[in-house]
């Protein structure tokens, strides 16, 4: 995939509907995802550094992808279609003989994902953040609207949401 924009989340704010909106931000502008409740309740642990007493579901998938020496290579926001936003994560295991010992050859494989699944893995696992400029091209701006909105430097969920004017994708367009 050519064409990648390096994103950030800057903000994960409160209840909408049944989900939350995750913004992220590129060079050129601020854009959001709507997500469900636990995925945005994931990613609001992850930015703050809020362990939980057991392993979650997104705390499994890095332990196995661990266990079998994958790694995740690449996380991107690829497409968005009809309102959701699709992600690919590329994943890649060295290949090892019989003994055990590296070989030098790597596997990758590349997975279809939801978009909160993979922002998840990305902060867990330390990777950046890319988006495909076709999608950075379709969604809307709202560096205006986000920028007006003043935050504490650590203070990544935001009830107001309702205090800024966007266009919200209709129920269908969570991913």
């Amino acid at each position: 995939m050519s064409n990648l924009v390096k994103c950030e989340v800057k903000r994960v704010a409160g209840l909408l509907g049944g989900g939350a909106a995750i913004f992220l931000e590129s060079p050129q502008k601020v854009f959001m995802i709507i997500v469900g409740l636990s995925e945005a309740s994931a990613i609001a642990n992850e930015i703050e550094n809020q362990k939980p007493i057991r392993p979650l579901t997104h705390d499994l998938m890095k332990s196995i992808l661990t266990g079998f020496d994958i790694e995740i290579k690449q996380v991107i926001i690829s497409s968005l279609k009809e309102n959701t936003f699709c992600a690919t994560l590329i994943l890649e295991q060295k290949v090892n003989d019989e003994n055990c010992q590296w070989t030098g050859k790597r596997r990758e494989v590349q997975i279809d994902a939801r978009a909160s699944d993979s922002i998840i893995m990305a902060l867990k696992t330390k990777q950046d953040i890319w988006v495909t400029q076709d999608v950075i091209e379709k969604v809307e701006d709202i560096s205006e609207q986000f920028e007006s909105k003043p935050t504490e430097s650590k203070e990544w969920i935001d009830a107001q949401l309702d205090d800024i004017d966007l266009e919200l994708p209709d129920e269908d367009g969570e991913d």
